[in-house]
């Protein structure tokens, strides 16, 4: 069974979001067969307005660590309509690492995000990586939370970022508005994505 990378804090991570791409300055450098696995692979990253604003640091960070990344995200888009488009596309199915960023936008609803985070797996197939992410929103989403830690235990191939605790533990992350990141919290949002999909991406 394949383990897990370890969850990062902003404050782990401020080193990374301040250099160009995460490749220059890893945690713990990477084996040779580990670089060599990360640039044979590709990134798909499927999101909404947050994934918008984290897109481009997504890239940035990930540099020339991967072979490509693919980035698909509009402002108010629904999980839904997001699987939808992973589901049918050719970038997505090229990618060894799937990165859903989704949840934002819809109610705080455990059983239908279950739901699309199982479509999502059983989409991959048994030897794709897939990261979600935690929502951090107004409205109760601790038991959508809950649910997707939940399942992060017991699938390896389910991988949760969790962006939430990491706002709970430095607000100045995200806006007024309560959803939306800070230019600083865009920075650590890509930074602790592409740190996630690198470390799945060297694993193979």
């Amino acid at each position: 069974m394949r383990s897990k990378p370890l969850a990062l804090t902003a404050a782990a991570l401020a080193a990374v979001v301040a250099i160009p791409a995460l490749g220059s300055a890893p945690a713990q450098a990477a084996t040779k067969a580990e670089q060599a696995r990360a640039q044979r692979a590709n990134v798909y990253v499927q999101g909404d307005s947050l994934t918008v604003g984290a897109g481009p640091i997504i890239k940035q960070h990930l540099g020339r660590s991967v072979h490509s990344v693919s980035v698909d995200a509009q402002v108010g888009r629904f999980t839904a309509t997001g699987m939808n488009r992973l589901a049918h596309s050719a970038d997505a199915r090229r990618a060894a690492v799937w990165v859903v960023a989704l949840g934002t936008n819809d109610g705080p609803d455990p059983a239908a995000l279950r739901h699309h985070v199982r479509r999502s797996l059983a989409l991959a197939g048994p030897q794709r990586h897939v990261i979600w992410l935690t929502v951090e929103r107004p409205g109760n989403y601790a038991g959508v939370n809950r649910m997707l830690r939940k399942l992060d235990s017991v699938d390896d191939r389910l991988h949760v970022v969790d962006w939430a605790r990491e706002v709970h533990q430095n607000p100045g992350l995200i806006g007024g508005d309560g959803v939306h990141g800070t230019a600083h919290g865009y920075q650590v949002r890509g930074a602790m994505i592409a740190r996630e999909a690198l470390a799945l991406a060297q694993q193979g």
